[in-house]
């Protein structure tokens, strides 16, 4: 659909990444991704600007939608000099087919149901994500924590159903 990004977040410090995480919800939200896929998205968002922080300093997280793809990922935004080597730079030599302002990345299918059909509905979608951009870093630690329970209480109802497997018969008569 489109190869530039539709939406980019700098990363310049921890609350950067958290506050791209609850972007990146809104948009797997608004693309019609389903609720463990928005937490999943979310979460992965996360990683990918935290990785970015760490390895970069400072960077760039971009959303794009290409090959009907949510495409998240983190560029370098410092610019390319002749000082000495940087951790992109020795990461790329030892991925020389990976693009140093590209290595972090998380790709998502679309939804069938995501309904982005051009680019004008992605002059929508970034509308409605920066709408709620007021809702902070709270909200977003909330939305987490009701995740967490959920997959508490998902992991609770299977450990219980597989602890009561039934047992094989001793009965000589059973067969």
């Amino acid at each position: 659909m489109t190869i530039t990004p539709f939406l980019a977040l700098k990363l310049r410090g921890k609350k950067d990444a958290i506050l791209a995480r609850q972007r990146a919800r809104r948009v797997a939200s608004l693309l019609a991704f389903d609720i463990h896929e928005q937490a999943c998205i979310a979460a992965g968002a996360f990683v990918v600007a935290c990785q970015a922080l760490k390895l970069f300093g400072k960077a760039r997280l971009c959303f794009q939608i290409e090959n009907h793809q949510l495409q998240i990922f983190a560029q370098d935004v410092k610019p390319a000099t002749a000082e000495p080597p940087t951790v992109s730079t020795r990461l790329t030599g030892m991925f020389p087919e990976t693009d140093p302002k590209t290595l972090f990345r998380l790709t998502k299918q679309l939804p069938a149901q995501s309904g982005l059909a051009d680019e004008m509905e992605l002059g929508w979608l970034v509308k409605k994500v920066e709408e709620t951009a007021c809702d902070g870093i709270f909200d977003e630690i909330v939305k987490q924590n009701q995740e967490m329970l959920a997959l508490l209480h998902e992991l609770r109802l299977f450990q219980a159903g597989s602890s009561q497997k039934p047992e094989k018969s001793s009965n000589p008569h059973a067969a």
